[in-house]
């Protein structure tokens, strides 16, 4: 939720049951009071009035609340006692957290169904046996896509089975341990995979070490195992597979045929982590100067769009947005990219809206070559974001030069070149590619056109040395001309 601003918020209280109001979405605020004003659930009308009071005060600010109009709407005149009234919010408080406990319990037929049949097993309520567990059995079957959460759950259930059948006494009879067996095996393998997964990416960029048991044997288990008969299993083994030997792509394959044909079906949040794994294996490959997958990278991006996978809760992450039109840019895609933005604009968060959607216009218009566009996109624009700032500022520096304003340019360069140094939160790599970029850019507008071996001997250093500067292909494209 998006603070709101108040000229009073210096002044504003704030406590737990506050912050936990503000956390919760307005529907789930109006099921809170209903419930709160329930005699069964709530038998105090002063913290009934006391939530509905700072409900309302939320609205206003989201950042804290005044204590003593609180206060006076609960109370009129009576003087203002700090130790009652932080007695009424913890109460209060509680009375959230039952409610809240209440929500997850029964948020769906599914959830209701299981704490049925835990129930009728525990108090061996046997009328209701055999309709409690057809139930459950039957509430679990709608899922389309079968999660870990199913895994655990048909364990679950089959444990119940076992228990209420008496199988530990009854010598002479096939139990279910086959099925109770399988189904706890699968919702294990899975969440390990997920947890090494986690270790192994958390590896790459820091510094603690984590020690998990069995992974081995698990590795070498699945490699025998029919996976791909368990979709859940199958996506989380080659995506682990992507991280552990990434040096093997056809892993990769194995993964994106897998999100292709089970992506749309899967929980947003798990198909989220999965389509994200895929594009970073895709970002490992180009770093490594695997240019094809360039390719693969917008092909993953574009189904998981169509899939409506990034879209939450009606935004998309600007960072998304940036990621993909950068790569659509890179493969030629310019009418692609510009209608993207166009049609992703309104999914944007609200305070960042403006700023990203004319960032990356300018980055189409300089790929079209419509420098006048980019000029008039850019020139007045000063980002907050230092990453904003740094593309816009090189973008400039390719503008500039393409409309052959070099005094403009030169002024820009030696701005640019202040701006690197006077932010210290600058990675150290970071300054260096675009200091690259200015002490090139400079060089190169100071070249006799007429002198050959002096371009050459440019575009030599420059090739040596792209690594470190940022648009090296673009120095490289105008030294061909001059060459």
């Amino acid at each position: 939720m998006k603070s709101k601003k108040n000229i009073h918020d210096k002044a504003l209280h704030s406590n737990k049951v506050f912050q936990t109001l503000v956390c919760l979405d307005v529907p789930v605020r109006k099921r809170l009071l209903r419930m709160l004003a329930a005699p069964g659930f709530n038998q105090s009308k002063t913290l009934c009035a006391l939530c509905e009071i700072l409900v309302d005060a939320l609205t206003q600010s989201d950042t804290g609340f005044d204590k003593a109009a609180v206060w006076k709407q609960l109370f009129g005149r009576k003087a203002y006692d700090d130790v009652v009234f932080r007695k009424y919010c913890s109460d209060l408080l509680k009375l959230i957290e039952a409610f809240l406990a209440n929500e997850n319990l029964f948020s769906s037929e599914e959830e209701q169904a299981m704490l049925t049949l835990d129930y009728v097993v525990k108090h061996r309520v046997e009328p209701l046996f055999s309709s409690a567990l057809r139930q459950a059995r039957a509430s679990l079957e709608k899922q389309v896509y079968r999660t870990v959460d199913y895994y655990y759950k048909a364990y679950a259930i089959e444990r119940q089975y076992y228990q209420m059948m008496d199988f530990d006494v009854k010598l002479d009879v096939r139990a279910n341990l086959e099925e109770i067996s399988r189904n706890l095996d699968l919702f294990y393998w899975i969440e390990k995979l997920k947890l090494y997964s986690a270790v192994l990416s958390q590896q790459k960029t820091g510094t603690h070490q984590y020690a998990l048991d069995f992974i081995q044997e698990i590795v070498s288990h699945l490699q025998v195992y029919p996976v791909e008969s368990a979709p859940e299993l199958a996506v989380y083994y080659y995506s682990f597979l992507t991280l552990y030997e990434p040096d093997k792509v056809e892993y990769y394959y194995k993964l994106r045929h897998l999100l292709d044909t089970h992506g749309k079906s899967m929980p947003q949040q798990e198909a989220i982590e999965l389509f994200d794994s895929a594009l970073h294996y895709c970002t490992g490959q180009l770093n490594q100067g695997n240019r094809v997958f360039l390719q693969e990278y917008f092909d993953v991006f574009d189904d998981a769009i169509n899939k409506e996978v990034f879209i939450i809760q009606g935004e998309l992450a600007p960072w998304r947005l940036n990621n993909v039109v950068g790569v659509a840019l890179r493969l030629g895609k310019l009418e692609w990219a510009e209608a993207f933005i166009e049609a992703h604009k309104q999914y944007l968060p609200t305070e960042t809206r403006i700023n990203t959607y004319t960032f990356n216009l300018a980055r189409v218009y300089r790929y079209q070559k419509k420098y006048d566009k980019v000029l008039a996109t850019l020139r007045n624009i000063e980002y907050e974001d230092i990453g904003y700032n740094l593309i816009s500022k090189a973008m400039l520096t390719i503008t500039y030069y393409e409309l052959e304003e070099f005094d403009t340019l030169d002024s820009l360069l030696e701005s640019f070149r202040v701006f690197l140094n006077r932010h210290k939160n600058i990675p150290q790599q970071t300054r260096k590619i675009y200091l690259n970029l200015i002490k090139y850019t400079r060089r190169m507008t100071r070249l006799a056109p007429t002198d050959k071996a002096e371009v050459t001997a440019l575009m030599e250093e420059i090739t040596l040395e792209k690594a470190n500067i940022v648009n090296h292909e673009w120095l490289l494209e105008k030294l061909a001309i001059l060459a």
